[in-house]
């Protein structure tokens, strides 16, 4: 070690030069005493090169001066400086000029260096710089727990990592795990997107982020804002905790919990979400859903619920599965469809099925397997119904095969009409005439000035007319001459009260708004 220490210059200060030599002697042998003790316990600073070496009391300290080429070594840690003063009382070293640390693939740069070799913890000024062959860290000054391999920064720093950048106030890297913590006005600028967060994880071997508070990304399609989660940047997947909302105008998603496969497009949502296109006015609402780039594909499940906003009402619609996409990928129509138990709910109309379909082309509802509606008291059934809205408004329906209409008169008395297909017309929203066309039959209760119920009307015909006002019955009308018999009350039996194929469904009309948001 002493023979790589150059005697070009050695300067005793305030000695007679009778006893420099005596003096010079004992400076080089008792740091190489020293030295030569401690050396197993590996907790001193060696030096290990220097072009001048002085020694110096000041302050009633001993100090040794190190200039040029300066090399240092405590354990595995190596320093290099320009020129720098080892306490041998304190086992600490300050150090100036092009400062290199290095502990395994750990390499520190800065302008100046005071390290504590008690604590084994240094402290980098100036332009100040750490790399591990993953990534590199910037900021002004840099402390350095060499034990812990621990470095970290207090006023603001950089960090590059292939083709991205993060900044924040704060940050603290663990070299033995590989991770980042940014803390303070963090933002990551990559190629494909800019990350803002409060708090952020980065492994810089994994390239995972792992974000807490609140944080907000921003790519060219969309921009996501949330208060935790994770991205993979390495394999384009992320996940994203409570609070998140993803704007993609014009639409937008709320949820608790989100993941997305970005690179082909797929997305899943654990827990209540909210689905929003402004565009159509539509709102989707369920607990577990499912979403893909293509087609813009939705599937929402576990009492899911559509909100289409119309002019002076908004239809809800709900059912065991619902599910949306556009006619193809290069179109922009959206088609939605409900499957199981469906229930429908406006204001002045409520409906049932097994299955339905809405396309945004020609704005219809289509009703399959045992599909009812109903206006107020009044219920349509049929094989199949078609409901017809314009401008965001009802504007009517149509019953194919077996139609079926039922209005209660009295407590156990009901007007019934069937035919093959029925008709139903629609004036700001509220019903307005109803043609019941191919083997009509109609069977009515009338009554007396007083409201007493005299007898029962059955009546057939080709085409029968209804007209509404208020939301009842108020004139039924027969295209072609009926062929009609009256039957008085007393004289009614149970089997001539109802036409055949009567069944009235009550049970099964939707309740209410919140029934459905339930």
């Amino acid at each position: 070690m002493i023979a790589s220490i150059p005697l070009l210059r050695i300067i005793i200060q305030n000695q007679k030069p009778v006893y420099a030599y005596l003096l010079l002697l004992a400076g080089f042998l008792l740091p190489v005493f020293s030295f030569s003790q401690k050396s197993d316990e590996k907790k001193e600073v060696e030096i290990l090169n220097a072009d001048e070496l002085r020694f110096q009391e000041s302050g009633g300290k001993k100090i040794t001066k190190l200039v040029g080429n300066v090399r240092l070594k405590q354990d595995e840690i190596l320093m290099w400086c320009d020129s720098a003063h080892l306490d041998k009382e304190t086992n600490s070293v300050d150090a100036w000029g092009h400062i290199h640390i290095q502990q395994d693939t750990v390499n520190a740069f800065s302008n100046t260096l005071h390290h504590d070799g008690n604590r084994k913890f240094s402290s980098l000024q100036g332009n100040a710089q750490l790399s591990d062959g993953n990534m590199k860290l910037f900021t002004n000054q840099l402390f350095y727990d060499v034990k812990n391999r621990l470095s970290y920064y207090v006023d603001s720093g950089r960090v590059l990592k292939d083709s991205t950048v993060i900044t924040s106030k704060r940050g603290y890297y663990y070299s033995n795990t590989n991770e980042v913590f940014f803390k303070g006005d963090v933002v990551i600028k990559d190629p494909d997107y800019t990350l803002y967060s409060d708090t952020l994880k980065y492994h810089t071997g994994t390239k995972v982020s792992t974000f807490l508070g609140h944080t907000e990304i921003i790519n060219a399609e969309s921009r996501i804002v949330c208060s935790s989660g994770w991205y993979d940047s390495e394999h384009n997947i992320s996940a994203f905790g409570k609070n998140t909302t993803v704007y993609n105008p014009p639409q937008q998603l709320n949820a608790d919990s989100i993941f997305y496969e970005r690179a082909i497009g797929f997305s899943k949502v654990i827990g209540p979400f909210q689905w929003i296109d402004s565009s159509m006015g539509v709102e989707i609402l369920g607990h577990y859903g499912e979403y893909s780039d293509r087609r813009q594909y939705i599937m929402a499940t576990q009492k899911p619920l559509m909100i289409y906003k119309m002019e002076k009402d908004s239809l809800l619609l709900t059912g065991d599965t619902l599910k949306s996409m556009t006619k193809s990928e290069t179109d922009t129509v959206r088609n939605f469809f409900a499957y199981r138990n469906v229930q429908l709910f406006m204001k002045d109309m409520q409906g049932v099925c097994d299955s339905l379909f809405y396309s945004f082309e020609d704005s219809i509802f289509r009703m399959y397997q045992q599909p009812v509606i109903w206006s107020d008291q009044t219920q349509m059934s049929g094989d199949t119904i078609y409901f017809y809205t314009k401008n965001r408004k009802a504007d009517h329906f149509s019953i194919y095969r077996s139609g079926f209409i039922i209005s209660p008169t009295g407590k156990k008395y009901y007007d019934q009409i069937k035919g093959t297909n029925i008709f139903g017309y629609f004036e700001d929203n509220e019903m307005r005439r109803l043609d019941v066309e191919g083997n009509s039959e109609s069977l009515y209760f009338g009554k007396d000035e007083k409201d007493k119920f005299i007898g029962a009307n059955k009546a057939q015909s080709n085409t029968i007319s209804l007209h509404f006002e208020n939301k009842k019955i108020k004139k039924i009308v027969f295209i072609k001459k009926p062929e009609a018999v009256f039957t008085p009350m007393k004289m009614l039996t149970k089997e001539q009260m109802q036409l055949k194929d009567f069944k009235w469904q009550i049970d099964r009309k939707p309740k209410s708004r919140e029934a459905l948001l339930e």
